[in-house]
């Protein structure tokens, strides 16, 4: 970079190396398989 003024240091903004997610579980309630003349399309409702 040019403008060495617009350099932040990560550890002045907060940034975390260690990134976590949180699982939600859904339950698959009916799923139907829709025919055409050469391919068949799958829906799943969850």
């Amino acid at each position: 970079m040019d403008n060495h003024s617009l350099i932040i240091p990560t550890k002045d903004i907060g940034i975390k190396d260690i990134l976590s997610y949180k699982e939600v579980l859904v339950k698959i309630l009916d799923h139907q398989v829709h025919k055409l003349r050469t391919k068949e399309v799958v829906s799943v409702k969850v």
